[in-house]
């Protein structure tokens, strides 16, 4: 029985840290030199799913995540396919990644990141974002703050929320 949970024990990445990726407005640019492969790929998610696109010229916060974690285009084949294999258990996510709907960059629903951080417990990653929108041509506006945890299992994240 000891065995057995030395086997588990050791399986288990006993990494722990939060971290702000963005507040008010700053970028934490240094997380990025030690970002791990399930960390680029939440964040990698949460950013296409609720941002509008980039363009070389943007200063959004969304633009500058990207170009930080090496993403020149969101719709790239390189890129989608880096998402859907991290991603591959969630029918949901695999179909929007296939349609790739990018909110455009001059559209009139406009999304702006105001908050992102990531928190890991061993093999748990959790992310909570705060995104602010604004419909232009309806005069309405938004904000939304959201947490979900993801288990890392061999290369694929599951949500569990």
């Amino acid at each position: 029985m000891l065995l057995f949970l030395l086997q588990i024990s050791c399986k288990q990445n006993a990494r722990e840290s939060t971290t702000i990726i963005l507040e008010n407005g700053m970028v934490n640019a240094d997380f990025f030199q030690t970002i791990d492969e399930p960390e680029r790929a939440l964040l990698c998610w949460y950013l296409f799913a609720y941002g509008n696109e980039c363009i070389a010229s943007s200063e959004k916060s969304k633009c500058k995540l990207l170009t930080l974690l090496d993403v020149e285009n969101e719709c790239s084949e390189k890129h989608t396919r880096f998402l859907k294999l991290w991603f591959a258990d969630d029918i949901y996510m695999n179909n929007k990644l296939q349609r790739c709907p990018n909110l455009p960059v001059n559209a009139a629903i406009q999304n702006s990141f105001q908050k992102i951080i990531l928190n890991r417990v061993s093999d748990t990653l959790t992310i909570t974002i705060k995104v602010d929108g604004l419909n232009e041509s309806q005069e309405k506006s938004w904000n939304m703050e959201q947490t979900d945890s993801y288990l890392i299992n061999d290369s694929i994240l599951k949500k569990l929320n």
